[in-house]
């Protein structure tokens, strides 16, 4: 039996527009911080190779870490760009 999936909902984020590179995402992400200095973002592992190459970083593989614009990321099992707070 298969759930019928509800019309009503709009499932998708709005603030988040569709197409965006992994690289787009986190560059959104880092705009919504003023303070930079401690930040810490994750971010997903199926995404992690193409985040690396677009940003043509150097990333600590062992560590699962990489810096961008001097936010530190790292690889983690999420579906979106998010702040390690709380986590």
């Amino acid at each position: 039996m298969t759930d019928p999936t509800p019309t009503h909902i709009d499932e998708r984020d709005p603030g988040k527009p569709s197409g965006l590179s992994i690289r787009e995402e986190a560059d959104r992400e880092i705009d919504a911080y003023d303070d930079l200095a401690n930040l810490v973002l994750l971010l997903p592992e199926d995404r992690w190779a193409e985040f690396v190459r677009d940003i043509a970083g150097e990333a600590d593989e062992a560590a699962g870490e990489v810096r961008y614009r001097g936010v530190l990321f790292r690889r983690a099992p999420v579906t979106a760009v998010v702040a390690q707070e709380g986590f």
